[in-house]
């Protein structure tokens, strides 16, 4: 018994299960959609963060090169600016054939710079130093971490490797960093951090009015990473694409709980036929649209945690050090906001119907013919149906037509998909094609060159790339250009010793320059390893995400007739031609909404293309590849998305079908 008409909408979830599951499938993928996009977003940016400040060295936002006492309170009472520090070279002390560069800085530069140890720590005070690892041969022989040792007539001890750095290996002049607690008004230069919150824009034009614009070095591809806001175009891309998200997940649940609630028309008809109010049909809608959406909306987050959690694993698997860099970041405000977008458009979707249907007749409503409008019969010459075989075509053609609301739900499904796939796949293809992507291509492991002015020896690079090819651990040997060799080991672990091995054999006979480029070919692969596997990651769930959403639309929309079908079957029509018509019918949802969405899709990309084209330099091209998978495979998914529904309603009983209410 029924003590109160809001208890109908429990009832009805109840006692339509498989229409409430492909309900709640519906809304979970939207938000599952949306926080996972957010959470990608979120974690590809930190990753890409911390990746940038190993592979620079630091970690701070702007140096002040030359400054004086003014200067230096302004930016130490400046609110925005978070932290500074101030660090200074010494002079460069010569160790045999190599030099040895001396840095000072103090405790807020040495946090700065804490990303530049790959082994050990950072100096803690003026006897602890830091220093590049190919240097240290040149100062003694087999020191190791904790040694002491001595320069320039002063006793340090070494707790930290610096990571190799190119330059400083063919300048032959290695780092020394230590503490110095302080410094004389002017000393050296400062560096800057700029605070989270504050505007960024406003704090460097603040800097260079104080010290000169060409007193300010900035590390601009640090800030654009940490603040998109500081490039309108990147700015403007993540607008676009926030946006198609968005509109997806507002679509997604909409035909999830359009499609249900349309085919309830007639059910609300009886309720406004026995005194059921306007108002009372909109609550016990929004009340079935809340409820579905409690339940899905943590199902939702819990899936899209667990597509993250499993992206995580496959990164820990490909990565040599996969506690390096973690992209498993949780945001509880991107967590919040997929809910909230969420919730909202589940009552927007369900507003809609409740409210047509407490508005129309209760008569047309209990007849179900709203949705079916009547067609203007026209002759026509050579038609199909003349052709048995066609007959299931023309139907189905003419159910596509005779209900254009169905027709619009479904089709949107897949022009959404559609766009999103196009979209993101043109978004990866640009990142991938970026300068930014092209800093990180891996040089050779060991870089020889000689520059010895003997003009005897220089004529006998043919010796030497023969001496380089006898050593064990290299197993390639390029001549970039005259006297300057590029090599590829077997095992890169043991680069340090291949190094001593190549000066104890060609650098007797030759004045060389050897750069040992395995630290810098680590970070490196690394950072790019993380971008590929976040981009072909969120591709990867995107898809599916999108899949299930085209096969869940589908269902619904075939589910929702079986009575209509059930009466196709009463009349003569087969089985096999049933199976025909569906399929048929499912077909011309792929064909028409892949089109659509492959147009739609091919703006959106150029409209991202101008927004960008001012950062990049590059031509837009229509992104044929995506376009073809798109096409494709809406057409695959389409009538993978018929069989299941085709076994239910074949075992289907056709009298109890077509008496269903």
């Amino acid at each position: 018994m029924i003590g109160n008409y809001k208890q109908l909408s429990r009832r009805y979830l109840k006692g339509n299960k498989k229409r409430t599951i492909l309900t709640l499938i519906g809304i979970v993928l939207s938000v599952s959609l949306i926080s996972t996009i957010g959470l990608f977003m979120n974690g590809t940016q930190i990753s890409q963060i911390e990746n940038t400040k190993k592979r620079q060295g630091y970690s701070f936002h702007a140096v002040v090169l030359n400054y004086d006492e003014s200067i230096l309170k302004k930016i130490k009472y400046n609110p925005q600016i978070e932290s500074f520090g101030l660090m200074s070279q010494g002079e460069t002390v010569q160790v045999g054939e190599a030099a040895v560069q001396m840095n000072f800085a103090d405790d807020n530069a040495l946090e700065f710079l804490k990303y530049s140890i790959i082994k050990g720590r950072l100096p803690s005070n003026d006897q602890e130093v830091a220093v590049d690892p190919w240097v240290l041969p040149y100062i003694k022989e087999n020191i190791q971490i904790g040694d002491l040792f001595e320069l320039n007539e002063k006793k340090y001890k070494l707790v930290g490797f610096l990571s190799d750095s190119t330059y400083t290996q063919e300048n032959k002049v290695g780092r020394l960093l230590t503490y110095k607690s302080k410094f004389s008004a002017g000393e050296g230069k400062i560096l800057v951090g700029i605070s989270s919150k504050a505007n960024f824009n406003e704090v460097l034009e603040g800097l260079k009015a104080i010290s000169g614009e060409n007193n300010i070095n900035i590390s601009n591809e640090l800030i654009q990473l940490e603040k998109p806001g500081y490039n309108n175009s990147i700015m403007a891309t993540l607008i676009i694409t926030i946006s198609i998200v968005v509109i997806a997940t507002i679509v997604v649940i909409y035909n999830a709980f359009q499609i249900s609630v349309v085919e309830r028309t007639r059910q609300f008809g009886l309720l406004r036929s026995i005194g059921a109010t306007r108002k009372q049909i909109r609550q016990i809608v929004l009340r079935e649209a809340t409820f579905l959406a409690v339940i899905a909306i943590p199902i939702g987050i819990i899936c899209s945690l667990i597509a993250l959690a499993s992206l995580q694993f496959t990164f820990s698997l490909l990565m040599e050090n996969s506690k390096a860099v973690s992209i498993f970041y949780v945001d509880w405000n991107i967590l919040i906001i997929s809910s909230i977008i969420t919730l909202l458009s589940v009552i927007a979707s369900s507003l809609y119907p409740a409210y047509f249907a407490g508005k129309i007749s209760p008569l047309l409503a209990i007849s179900s013919r709203l949705s079916i409008k009547k067609e203007q019969i026209k002759k026509q010459k050579n038609s199909m149906v003349k052709k048995p075989l066609s007959i299931p075509l023309s139907m189905a053609m003419k159910n596509v037509n005779r209900n254009k609301n169905r027709y619009t739900i479904t089709i949107l499904s897949i022009i959404i998909s559609s766009v999103l796939f196009i979209t993101f796949s043109y978004l990866m293809s640009v990142a991938f094609a970026s300068k930014s992507f092209d800093k990180l291509s891996v040089k050779s492991d060991i870089t020889i060159k000689i520059v010895d002015n003997n003009p005897d020896h220089l004529a006998e690079s043919e010796q030497v790339l023969h001496q380089l090819k006898s050593l064990e651990n290299i197993s390639k040997v390029y001549e970039k250009q005259e006297n300057s060799f590029e090599t590829k080991l077997k095992d890169v672990t043991q680069s340090s010793a291949t190094v001593k091995e190549i000066e104890n054999t060609i650098g007797k006979s030759y004045t060389i320059t050897i750069v040992n480029n395995y630290q810098e070919n680590k970070t490196k692969k690394e950072e790019k390893l993380t971008l590929q596997v976040l981009a072909y990651g969120f591709i990867t769930v995107i898809s599916l995400i999108s899949s299930v959403n085209i096969l869940n639309t589908i269902t619904i929309s075939i589910m929702t007739r079986r009575k209509e079908l059930a009466a196709l079957k009463s009349i003569g029509m087969s089985q096999k031609d049933l199976k025909k018509m569906i399929t048929y019918e499912a077909l011309i949802y792929g064909f028409s909404g892949s089109l659509q969405g492959i147009f739609f899709g091919c703006i959106l990309s150029y409209i991202i293309y101008l927004a960008i084209s001012d950062m990049l330099k590059m031509t837009w091209t229509i992104p044929y590849e995506a376009c073809i998978i798109t096409f494709v495979s809406a057409l695959i998914i389409s009538y993978l998305s018929v069989l299941n529904p085709l076994k239910k309603i074949q075992q289907d009983n056709i009298i109890d079908n077509i008496r269903e209410q």
